[in-house]
Formats: structure tokens, sequence, C-alpha cells
């Protein structure tokens, strides 16, 4: 049996003493000798018909049998949509019907940020219906946030997510680890979030508008939840908060459209042109294309009737949204400061070498912003690659290769750097599609 101490822990934190009940569960050794077999068309669900759209695959690889593989997957105990019964009863579907034509089954890891709730969950589960997930294998995963500060020629901090893989969700440093930066990303929300309506309070009552974590989460759900940043959440709900209420809920000639088309009130709230549009969208100018997209989504839920044009932003609420950006982005760690809430990058690969159980690998490396460092691609990436190595030792394994939701020409343009440097350290590869919603062949 692969990795029987690892199970004996499982099984052990579960009142079991029948390791095949966790035959689905798998561990370092077993991980090891799977992943060498992958390939680029295990990792994708088809030919990616335009590289600027997530989600554009002719899904190819699922009808033929060759999909089998996606090691990136979050569950509504993060950002996802689906409960983690949900995913794995996706990913059995596809094990079940790849098997029957002569496949391997199905390799699926539960990856939430900065949480193993999930991961938790999937054990009883398994356990009570064993022939259910006979065709799955289940890698039980983590992706935590991190910054890193410590690079040649960096000019500002860079997010680097490390997903690390084979855990024990149970294991007390490790859910100590996550919950203490939770808690305290949690504690800097909300004082960020008073720090904004203090500094707001003129504008907030000129518009009537209250703010709140809960309703920031509608566009970005993790931040009730202590989970990855706190700047990029807020600046993105007050911007598009603020915005709204000027244009819509504060504009009589907008309301009077509105009224007269009967629009659907689920369709009036301020996120969802961000969703609607969210290609348009990038951090430095985004209540500037907040107010574009608020335009065309108000056409577009009017039918196109009225031509609506909605006025340049007020001075007045610009500088406000300015002075709000401002204050979110204190929340951020910087060069010269650093925030408790934050994993360091290094501390954390030191921190999973003190744990019993995890194999890591960088997710979707070429969005680390390169734009941040004054040194050419290559050499970076071998920079870092060499303190992933240094710090991670044989816990460093992997980097995500065949990640499968780039879009843009920026990140394909890092690719040739990372592959032929990391092959320099003997990084192996793994994959994945970043999923967060109801199936684990796409991305939504």
């Amino acid at each position: 049996m692969f990795d029987e101490n690892y199970k004996k822990a499982l099984a052990k934190r579960l009142g079991i003493t029948d390791l095949s009940l966790l035959n689905p569960i798998v561990g370092e050794n077993e991980f090891c000798t799977i992943l060498p077999k992958l390939d680029i068309q295990n990792f994708s669900p088809g030919i990616r018909i335009d590289k600027n759209k997530i989600d554009a695959f002719d899904l190819s690889n699922v009808k033929n049998h060759k999909f089998c593989a996606n090691l990136h997957v979050h569950t509504n105990a993060s950002d996802g949509l689906a409960d983690i019964e949900q995913i794995l009863d996706s990913a059995s579907k596809i094990a079940d019907d790849n098997a029957a034509n002569g496949c391997f089954g199905f390799l699926i890891g539960i990856t939430d940020h900065d949480t193993v709730q999930s991961a938790q969950k999937v054990l009883p589960i398994i356990t009570k219906t064993p022939d259910k997930y006979k065709n799955l294998k289940i890698v039980l995963g983590v992706e935590i946030s991190t910054v890193a500060t410590g690079f040649s020629n960096q000019l500002k901090t860079l997010d680097i997510h490390t997903l690390l893989y084979c855990v024990n969700p149970f294991e007390q440093s490790l859910n100590h680890f996550l919950e203490n930066k939770m808690n305290l990303k949690l504690e800097l929300a909300n004082k960020t979030l008073n720090n904004l309506k203090e500094m707001l309070s003129p504008l907030l009552t000129e518009l009537k508008l209250n703010l709140s974590l809960d309703e920031a989460s509608k566009i970005h759900p993790m931040i009730t939840k202590g989970q990855d940043e706190v700047s990029h959440p807020l600046k993105k709900y007050i911007f598009a908060r603020t915005l709204y209420s000027y244009y819509v809920d504060n504009n009589p000639e907008i309301q009077k459209i509105l009224i007269k088309e009967n629009t659907d009130k689920n369709l009036l709230s301020y996120e969802k042109p961000v969703f609607k549009f969210k290609s348009l969208f990038n951090n430095e100018k985004y209540f500037y294309i907040y107010k574009d997209a608020l335009e065309k989504y108000l056409n577009l839920i009017t039918d196109n009737k009225y031509n609506i044009v909605l006025s340049q932003i007020p001075q007045h609420i610009e500088q406000y949204l300015l002075q709000a950006k401002a204050i979110c982005e204190k929340s951020h760690p910087d060069k010269t400061r650093k925030i408790e809430a934050f994993s360091d990058f290094l501390d954390t690969l030191k921190f999973i070498n003190t744990i019993e159980y995890g194999l890591a690998s960088i997710a979707h490396p070429a969005r680390i912003n390169t734009n941040y460092v004054d040194a050419d691609l290559f050499s970076f990436f071998d920079e870092f690659w060499y303190f992933y190595k240094k710090y991670g030792k044989d816990r460093a394994y992997a980097y995500e290769k065949y990640y499968q939701s780039y879009s843009g020409k920026k990140h394909y343009e890092r690719l040739k750097a990372i592959e032929s440097t990391a092959e320099k350290y003997n990084l192996k590869q793994t994959g994945g599609i970043d999923s967060h919603g109801f199936r684990i062949y796409s991305r939504a």
C-alpha cells in the first residue's frame, strides 16, 4: 500500500481501522508515482481556441478521455461556488467515464485558499461511500497566499501563491498557521474598512451609503473569511460601490428608466458589471474602467433602448476614491513594511519543512508580476527557483507548468524563462485549471 503511515494518521483521526477506505486518498509517494505519467493533454480539457479567453476549450480531451487531472480546485470554503461533495461528484463522473473506456480515472487536488476545511470534509464523505469514488484519486491540499520581498532588484512586493499537496488537513501546526493568518487578515480588513468609513464619511452621507464587509463579499467572498488579500478586494468594493451609488441609486433619470423597464432587481447590484465585463479591468485605473463597465451594463440590461451615457466622475468623488486607494494599500505589505497577517514567502517555505506531510508547487508562476522586478525574466526566475529550493528543500517539489487559466500575452511571454530555469533545479510539473465553479473541467 502506498503511503501507509500517512493513511494511518488520517484513519486515526477518523476513528477507523480499515485503511482500504482511504484508497482514493493520494499521499506523497503515490503522488510522485502518478505525476511523471501526466502531460499537458491530461491537464487540459481540450485545445484552447482563444488564449485570451479563459475556458475557451473545445473539450476534446474530455471527450477522448485524456483529460484526467486537475490539481487546482477551489470550493465554497474559500472563493469557489460548489461545496466539496458537489466537486467530488463532478470529478467522479469523469473518473468513471474515463475508467469505463480503459483510461486512468481522475486525479483531483482540493486546494482552497488558506484553509483546509473542505479537505477535512473529504475524508468522512469517501469513507461512507467508498465504491462511489473508486475511480477517483484525491489530493488533499491548500493554496497558501504569500508575499515576497527578498529578491534582487525587487521594486515592490510580489504576491506568490504556494500550493501544498498531500497534507494531513488535521495536523495541528498546519491548522494553527492557517487560522492565525486568517484571523489577523479579518481583523485587518475590519480595521481598514473602519478607516475608509471615517475618511469617506461626508461622501457616504451625500450618497446615503453604508459600507460593510458582508456587502464587500459580493465582489470578493474571501474578504469575510480572512483569506488571500485585503487591499485589492476592498479597493474593488469601495470603487464599485461608490460609483454604483452615484450613477444608479442616486440618479433619478437612471431610476426612471429602470422602473419603466421593470428591470429585475436581481440584476441591480454593484458587483454585476464587474463580473459581466471582467476582462476590462486592471488595478491601476479600476474606478475609471468601472464607470465604463457600468455604462455598458446599464445599456445591456435595458436592451440598448436609451443609449445611456454616464457623465464624468465628479472631481470630489474622484479625490475621495484616490484617498480610499491609499488607505487600502496601507493594508498590504511593501518592501519596508511587513504585516503579520501576511505569510512571507520564504518563511512559509521554512514552515512547510516543519510539518509532517506536504509537497509544494508554485501556483501559476507566470502570474507573478515581474514588472515589480528590475531584472530580465531569466535572471529573476533563476533566482526565484534557487530560493524556492534553498528554503523549501525537498518539499519544494514542483511548479504549475500546465496551468490552464492564463490569459493575455504578458503571461505567455514569461513561460520560456520559467520553464527553462525550473528545469535547471529539477522541478517536477503539476497542472490545474484553478476551478471555482461546479465543473472540474472549467474555471467558472
